[in-house]
């Protein structure tokens, strides 16, 4: 089966046979030439979005709280690198500063 996109209008009118018309979703899909699960998606999609449904042909809808913590998560874990790099940085100092004798020759540290 090959794989075609269809636009909004074709989904919404597909859509409001099942919802409005009360047609069975394996009639219209049928009739239509899709699969009827594709024809239950777009509905379910309907359903939970309304009019904002169908915006991307196919991409899904991200809900905009999903999102806000999606990014929070990625801040947290931003500021975690960012402190163990400031512990590796002042640990390096202090590595650098302990390997230097009072001549001012750097000595290699002893594994």
């Amino acid at each position: 089966m090959k794989r075609r996109k269809y636009d909004k209008a074709f989904k919404v009118a597909a859509v409001r046979q099942v919802l409005e018309e009360g047609k069975k979703v394996s009639h219209v899909a049928k009739a239509l030439g899709i699969l009827p699960t594709m024809l239950s998606r777009w509905v379910y999609e309907y359903q939970t979005h309304g009019e904002d449904a169908f915006s991307g042909n196919g991409i899904p809808i991200r809900h905009a709280d999903w999102e806000i913590k999606r990014l929070q998560k990625r801040l947290e874990e931003l500021e975690t690198e960012n402190e163990i790099l400031k512990k590796f940085q002042a640990y390096w100092r202090e590595v650098e500063k302990s390997s230097t004798d009072s001549s001012g020759k750097t000595q290699r540290p002893t594994k």
